[in-house]
């Protein structure tokens, strides 16, 4: 675009200054404005004293200054029609009609919504009489969800533990009008992970941002009243492709086009708040504009144009977003007292501050910059890895904060430490390699996957570890046996696959059949081609210092520590089994790293109290739900290794209660898909490392 486009951005809190930030950034954009905006935007904008609720005003305005794009920030100037003044008068205006706002201002709407359109939901019902709301929550399971059904700015929302907490909550929705008079939805409580999906959307083409996760309770542990949010990291690791997708197909494609269907086609940002439960991604509310505080982590990550994407959208024409794999982590310094009573214009200091920080509510008083509102900033840190970016972020926001203020310290605690970026950075690596050296003329290296019977969860260990392999160039090459293959036919399999010189690397998976011995069958395969590293050469290499090859699960997590910036020196660590695959490998690892390291069993006598010394745990037992959240010292790093099949649900379970291990510790991995990845990705590292030696001798 040559013209240099004129901008409106109506609002004045921390997602309107990252719009602004995220537009000044635009070679496509010329001029922008904010209603009324603050005084951080005031900086990159030019700010027009008009509230956003007089929506004459603004669209006068537009009208008068040629503006090209008007995006709406609050929730009130669009349930209050905004988009339906501007469309009206021919202004461009990149927001929903008051009709299709109605998927935030009436939770009844939304539900009853998602209900002809199938998108998974927590079961409700609604009430305008006090007494009946009562005798309904009276005769059902707590916990459970209150609701307030119109705008509530992100304070409408209960989750009674008991029934007083309910009692209090509708007493304060329905007699009180505590926000103003209506009805509440009454919904089942869901389980799980939230997470914030946000998607651009015109009419039925839905247009998916990065995810992120939101923090609404006020306190550290998520403890006290709901607030606006005060922090959100973007990404969100466990949010795997996989489960983004079927967010995406299930609930907010079907959304958008069950707005179409009800003649409420929507236009603008529709933000789903949503759950990962046990049966998927679900609903818990939507809104119909910018998350708060999440667009102030999501937009730092787009590395497109926000002036050409929005303008794509409202085309109806293709785009597909670059997002920078940089973590994102933001946390809300808050005025004391909110979100109750609190004082406002009070002093800050933020000269000589260097970082992303963005305003929420403040003003210019006399020249200097003071609070204007409950939550006053937003300070976030931005860097290759959350663990980084909640450094960062942290280190910064304690320079501002006085005692006039306070924020949750731990935001992004329990950051999942994914090894899937770090996996697909190793393959990428590899990729490059093999390509270099089959240009050259020089055959590619080949790996040997030995699969014996027909067990479905090694034959997709298998097929996964065939995949890696396909991506990265290495040649797989799959050996089916059968299980009542003899002793003797294995061996003499591994022997010749051993004598084939175009086979780098031979993997046995295990656990192998019951008539089969494993140590004999390890102890077959070439050293220099285990690439498993469970070749008792190769074991003892590790323990005397020698060369060989590195088991790969080990080798893994200490890249994944050490990418991370997990100090490993001077910590204690505690590794929870003993086998020569994992535990005691690991051990020797993290002791080569100068840690002081205690190996122990599943049956070790007072198992709590060696865990709650771990600076970093290594739970590697094989045994699910062993370590729970108060086995784990606060702010440790706990690595989940163990994968074990529920037999009542038929989920995979890790050794950890991730849900009560997590907010404990200060990072975590997942499982499925935390270790694994990694896993994998060693196990092709070592048939290139098994390659190059071969082809050099």
């Amino acid at each position: 675009m040559d013209k240099k486009n004129k901008v409106l951005v109506v609002g004045s809190g921390g997602r309107c200054h990252a719009m602004v930030e995220a537009f000044a950034r635009s070679a496509s954009v010329g001029k922008i404005y904010c209603a009324p905006g603050n005084a951080g935007i005031a900086k990159k904008a030019e700010c027009v004293d008009i509230s956003v609720s007089d929506i004459s005003a603004l669209a006068d305005f537009a009208q008068q200054n040629d503006v090209d794009l008007t995006i709406v920030g609050p929730e009130a100037s669009l349930c209050a029609g905004i988009a339906d003044e501007f469309n009206k008068r021919g202004l461009r205006i990149f927001g929903p009609t008051k009709a299709a706002a109605r998927i935030e201002s009436s939770k009844e709407f939304a539900k009853e919504l998602m209900k002809k359109a199938y998108v998974p939901t927590a079961s409700y019902e609604s009430f305008t009489d006090f007494d009946k709301a009562l005798e309904y929550v009276k005769g059902r399971q707590l916990p459970a969800v209150i609701k307030y059904d119109g705008l509530a700015a992100g304070k409408g929302v209960v989750v009674a533990e008991n029934y007083e907490d309910a009692e209090n909550a509708l007493r304060n929705m329905l007699v009180e009008h505590g926000f103003g008079r209506g009805k509440v939805i009454i919904e089942d409580f869901l389980e799980g992970s939230e997470f914030s999906f946000m998607c651009l959307v015109n009419g039925d083409k839905v247009y998916p941002l990065a995810i992120a996760q939101d923090h609404k309770r006020a306190y550290d542990g998520d403890q006290g009243p709901n607030t606006g949010g005060m922090g959100a990291y973007s990404p969100v690791p466990f949010i795997t492709p996989e489960i983004e997708q079927e967010a995406l197909e299930t609930i907010l494609k079907p959304t958008a086009k069950a707005l179409v269907e009800n003649d409420t086609p929507f236009i603008g940002v529709l933000y789903g708040g949503l759950i990962l439960t046990d049966s998927g991604p679900k609903v818990i509310e939507f809104n119909a504009r910018f998350g708060d505080p999440e667009t102030e982590v999501v937009l730092p990550r787009l590395e497109s144009d926000l002036y050409e994407f929005i303008s794509a959208v409202m085309e109806k024409k293709d785009f597909t977003p670059e997002w920078s794999s940089d973590g994102c982590l933001g946390i809300v310094l808050a005025a004391k007292g909110y979100p109750g009573k609190y004082s406002k214009e009070l002093p800050l200091q933020l000269e000589g501050m260097e970082g992303i920080i963005y305003h929420m509510g403040t003003k210019t008083r006399d020249g200097k910059t003071v609070s204007d509102g409950g939550r006053v900033l937003m300070v976030v840190g931005k860097a290759e890895n959350l663990t980084k970016a909640r450094q960062n972020a942290l280190a910064l926001i304690e320079d501002i904060a006085t005692g006039d203020y306070f924020y949750r310290q731990d935001i992004g605690k329990g950051i999942i430490l994914d090894g899937k970026k770090l996996a697909a950075e190793i393959k990428e690596k590899i990729k490059l390699t093999v390509k270099d050296k089959t240009a050259r003329g020089l055959r590619a290296p080949k790996i040997a996957l030995v699969l014996v019977g027909d067990d479905p969860g090694s034959r997709q260990y298998i097929e996964g570890k065939a995949k890696d392999a396909a991506e990265t160039g290495i040649l797989a090459e799959k050996i089916l046996l059968d299980k009542t293959i003899p002793q003797a036919d294995l061996l003499a399999e591994i022997e010749r696959l051993n004598e084939d010189k175009t086979v780098d690397g031979i993997m046995v998976q295990l656990p192998l059949p019951s008539h089969l011995d494993e140590a004999k069958v390890i102890a077959r395969i070439d050293p220099d081609k285990d690439v498993d590293g469970f070749h008792p050469i190769n074991v003892s290499a590790l323990w005397t210092g020698g060369e060989g090859i590195l088991p790969c699960t080990p080798k893994g997590i200490i890249k994944l520590l050490e990418t991370n910036d997990v100090r490993i020196a001077g910590k204690n660590a505690v590794v929870i089994g003993r086998s020569n695959i994992v535990g005691l490998p690991m051990a020797k690892m993290l002791l080569n790293h100068n840690a002081t390291v205690t190996i122990a069993h599943t049956m070790t006598d007072k198992l709590k109290e060696v865990t709650l010394n771990a600076d970093i745990l290594v739970v590697a037992a094989g045994k699910h739900s062993l370590v729970t959240g108060d086995m784990i010292k606060p702010g440790a790093v706990v690595i989940d290794v163990g994968i074990n099949r529920n037999r009542e649900t038929g989920k995979l379970q890790g050794d950890t209660v991730f849900e009560s291990c997590r907010p404990v510790a200060s990072a975590i991995t997942p499982v499925p898909g935390g270790v694994g990845p990694l896993t994998k990705a060693s196990l092709m590292e070592n048939t290139l490392e098994a390659y190059l030696r071969h082809i050099e001798s």
